[in-house]
């Protein structure tokens, strides 16, 4: 469980503070595919990949690291290796190194779009406000970074830097564990193979129900 506990903190920060920005589109991102490579940095060393296509109907996230946190004198360390694919609203998580995985169906994905969908633009930006505030958020303004205007959020001690819906940089630190991520690699518009949206074979997979964001459900 700790190799799961810092890098769910970070993505919950991550997780609302692109919600409160992109709901009124009812997209993940408003780039219609990418690629985005980063150094994961702090506690959490290693690199992570992200593939998206139609506006983040289609996502391909891989993250290889190391873990490392030091508690009452004694550190412990541990190695991830997780793969996360969702095609609408199916999903597949998966352990590469253990070889297992989940897979399902996100029963939430129809109605959370529609409810985006139905939103007038002044109702979108009440729920943005509303969801900054409830989680003691601001927007700090607008900043530079790999050459693109991001939109620079703080929340929960995490600051984040965000073009068009995806985050190319993140600084957090939380219960005294600190979890960056920093862009490398950042491309916009690609052809994305269809195959990187495929679920892996050869993976002992257990069907789930009803899961709202299957990279919270990592073993």
């Amino acid at each position: 469980m700790m190799k799961n506990l810092i890098y769910l903190l970070l993505l919950f920060v991550l997780t609302q503070v692109v919600s409160a920005q992109n709901i009124e589109e009812a997209k993940r991102y408003a780039i219609k595919s990418g690629y985005v490579k980063y150094s994961l940095t702090g506690s959490v060393k290693g690199i992570k990949t992200l593939y998206w296509d139609n506006y983040g109907e289609k996502t391909r996230e891989e993250i290889e690291s190391k873990t490392e946190v030091k508690m009452f004198g004694m550190t412990n360390t541990e190695e991830t290796h997780t793969l996360t694919i969702t095609n609408g609203n199916q999903y597949w998580s998966i352990d590469l190194i253990e070889k297992t995985g989940h897979k399902g169906t996100m029963e939430t994905y129809e109605l959370g779009k529609e409810l985006a969908q139905n939103m007038t633009e002044a109702e979108a930006k009440k729920l943005e406000e509303d969801i900054m505030s409830a989680l003691n958020g601001q927007k700090l303004g607008q900043e530079s970074f790999m050459g693109k205007s991001c939109e620079v959020y703080e929340v929960m001690g995490a600051k984040s830097w965000i073009y068009k819906g995806v985050v190319l940089k993140t600084t957090a630190k939380m219960m005294g564990i600190e979890a960056n991520e920093t862009a490398i690699d950042f491309s916009e518009n690609l052809d994305v193979n269809e195959n990187r949206f495929k679920p892996v074979s050869d993976i002992d997979y257990q069907e789930t129900d009803d899961l709202t964001n299957p990279m919270f459900n990592l073993n």
